[in-house]
């Protein structure tokens, strides 16, 4: 049915333009998508409504049918649920979101008369600073004392609330030690010039006029570099898979895919690479399509990250203008097209799979492997999709080599990896470091031990999908293999550690829900289990209700193990880590709920 569509699209709107994109600007211009719009849009490039409703339903974004004068998104991440600031700020998300709506006049999700929305959104990418909301489009910090009552006050028609958008810290390595993805931080490079003064450019040039294709990939492949999405697959590998596979179409065409709609709670890497170094992403990016022969690049960019969206834009256009984008590149005949893409609220698009089926237009479904995007990804194409970090280290090995990179790291995982912190340790922020560092070191260490009146409790690295392990196991090296053998992951990196202030039954909760949310619906261990998951931590921790037995964590147990070994993709496969360590590492915080049930 997918390929039905498209071959619409195609014929109707021609290749390339889609119905999300024509949804996209139509959302731009009103701030909502009506039913009158769906049916009008429909009409007009002689395409199903089905087609049309079911895309512009599947996204958050577009599932809003009225118009809002103001819309205030509040973070419920689990770095925002467990935020230090949660106090000085006004109160923790729930808190906050109970003032806003009273101040507003509206249920969660509504649109009041006076045109005021107040929703969630999973992930603002400030995690070392919080909490955090999205204020008409603009990402503030409730860190400060009296920030909540000050945006209260905003949204009942006061005065202006004056708060800012916030900036994360980042700790670039010391002397001495490896700097491969934040060797210009600290530098003025965010314009074309500027970055060029820096050595932007200086690999991609290197690399097309003195090296074959095939030698970059064989430089990529020295490097041992691993996928930074999570799944740690090896990227050399990847690009000569796409280097090799012909289009079965015989067009010809290839494409690299920048996955930046990674919305891990708890991660900003992404999102800091590209808003402090933005023209090494593009001189990565088309480094991969130089090595995979592909011309054409697209990066689709969280919604969420409007600073990094516009930094992003005027490096793509700085670019163009100089002649790297678009034109053939330093006297030679190859030539790469990059242009941006903006998600519009789906966390499942993170999924490689799914995130090919929005830019061609569909309800982001995840998709059945094999074929393997590498051989048959997008619009049928050999296609590499990486994301925002893997593609950052391309310069470096370039211009270094890969046994320089390969030199770092820790058995099989290789070369150096960024991580970031939310605030319940005294140094927040973003660090790089070399691959088998402790999480000990890099806790107690590097980001100077946990927050003042804080005690350890636990840590989740990767995100929602990764366990959260107790302090026994804080010894474990960071890299892809000790990770999971010590029933984690390492996934993107992003590291939320949680205190004695924190109740992680409240926190397995919110990540079951959150799969709830988020699912793609496509298969049913996911979908339903996600919700009846939510429903059994609803029923163990209600005040009237019968609170933690053993049978329910039986059921709980059985309900993982089929979402585990049933699911299609990592979130319905992934999200019973948090929730079986929580069962096996964490048993008094289950207890403390049968104490509440038997009234002790």
């Amino acid at each position: 049915m997918s390929t039905n569509l498209i071959a619409l699209q195609n014929k109707f709107l021609g290749h390339g333009e889609t119905v999300y994109d024509v949804l996209s600007r139509r959302f731009d211009q009103q701030g909502y998508i009506s039913d009158d719009d769906i049916e009008a849009i429909a009409a007009e490039y002689n395409l199903p409504p089905q087609h049309v409703r079911s895309t512009a339903k599947f996204y958050e974004e577009l599932t809003h049918d009225k118009p809002a004068n103001r819309v205030v998104k509040i973070c419920n991440g689990e770095a925002c649920r467990a935020s230090g600031a949660g106090t000085a700020g006004g109160g923790g998300c729930k808190a906050i979101e109970e003032k806003l709506c009273e101040a507003a006049g509206v249920e969660l999700g509504d649109t009041s008369a006076a045109g005021v929305r107040v929703e969630h959104v999973a992930c603002l990418g400030y995690c070392g600073i919080g909490p955090n909301v999205m204020v008409d489009g603009l990402p503030v910090s409730l860190e400060e004392a009296g920030a909540t009552d000050r945006l209260v006050n905003d949204v009942k028609g006061g005065a202006p609330h004056g708060l800012s958008e916030p900036s994360n810290s980042v700790h670039p390595p010391s002397e001495g030690q490896p700097n491969i993805l934040m060797r210009r931080f600290g530098q003025d490079a965010a314009n074309f010039s500027s970055a060029k003064a820096t050595g932007a450019y200086a690999a991609l040039e290197k690399a097309v006029t003195t090296l074959s294709p095939q030698d970059v990939i064989d430089q990529v492949k020295a490097s041992q570099l691993r996928g930074r999405g999570g799944a740690g697959f090896p990227t050399g590998i990847k690009f000569q898979t796409v280097s090799d596979t012909i289009p079965e179409d015989g067009s010809g065409r290839k494409f690299i895919v920048v996955n930046f709609d990674e919305g891990d709670a708890g991660s900003y890497i992404d999102k800091e690479l590209v808003e402090r170094d933005p023209h090494g992403q593009l001189e990565g990016i088309l480094l991969a399509a130089y090595a995979c022969g592909a011309r054409e690049a697209i990066i689709y960019t969280r919604f969420e990250y409007p600073r990094a969206l516009r930094i992003l834009e005027q490096a793509i256009t700085e670019a163009r203008e100089a002649g790297i984008i678009g034109a053939p590149l330093f006297g030679g005949d190859f030539q790469c097209d990059v242009k941006q893409v903006r998600g519009q609220g789906a966390y499942i698009c993170g999924e490689e799979t799914s995130l090919l089926r929005s830019l061609e237009g569909v309800p982001a479904l995840v998709s059945i492997r094999p074929p393997f995007p590498a051989q048959k990804g997008l619009w049928g194409c050999p296609t590499a999709v990486n994301n925002v970090e893997t593609i950052h280290n391309l310069p470096w090995i370039i211009e270094h080599g890969g046994e320089a990179y390969a030199a770092f790291g820790h058995n099989k995982s290789r070369g150096t990896k960024a991580v970031s912190l939310n605030d319940r340790v005294k140094k927040p922020g973003m660090y790089e470091v070399e691959f088998g560092i402790t999480l000990r070191e890099i806790i107690f260490d590097l980001a100077g031990g946990m927050a003042d009146g804080h005690t350890f409790k636990g840590v989740q690295v990767g995100g929602p999908l990764g366990g959260i392990l107790p302090e026994s196991k804080l010894d474990t090296p960071l890299d892809f293999e000790a990770m999971a053998e010590a029933g984690g992951i390492c996934g993107h990196a992003g590291i939320v550690v949680y205190s004695d202030k924190d109740d992680l039954v409240e926190i397995a909760r919110g990540l079951m829900h959150f799969c709830a949310v988020e699912s793609c619906g496509k298969c049913f261990p996911c979908r339903i289990g996600a919700v009846r998951g939510t429903e059994l931590f609803d029923q163990m921790t209600a005040d009237d209700g019968v609170g933690v037995t053993d049978e329910k964590l039986q059921l709980l147990n059985e309900l993982c193990e089929t979402m585990k070994y049933g699911s299609l993709c990592a979130l319905g496969g992934m999200i019973p880590l948090p929730i079986e360590s929580l069962m096996r590492e964490f048993p008094e915080e289950l207890d403390r709920y049968r104490k509440v049930a038997a009234g002790i």
